[in-house]
């Protein structure tokens, strides 16, 4: 599984990319790669499929959110 951060470097959002990449670890033993961007971006791909965008939802991802989207995805794979 092909986890990938992109997050704005100009709005300075690499604390938050640490955090969520730091939380998909721990939940998943998965290495996020992070990748920066501009323009406001806060993006979320597993294996290219997004999963979750601040442009959508106009917030960063809660403490434990992202764990929550990929465990779905994890039990949909296995399904």
């Amino acid at each position: 599984m092909d986890i990938e951060i992109t997050y704005c470097m100009a709005w300075n959002y690499q604390a938050d990319a640490d955090r969520v990449s730091a939380e998909i670890k721990q939940a998943t033993g998965i290495e996020s790669t992070l990748v920066p961007g501009s323009g406001g971006i806060f993006d979320i791909k597993v294996d290219g499929s997004l999963i979750f965008s601040k442009h959508e939802t106009a917030r960063f991802p809660n403490q434990g959110e992202v764990a929550q989207l990929l465990s779905w995805r994890f039990s949909s794979l296995l399904n």
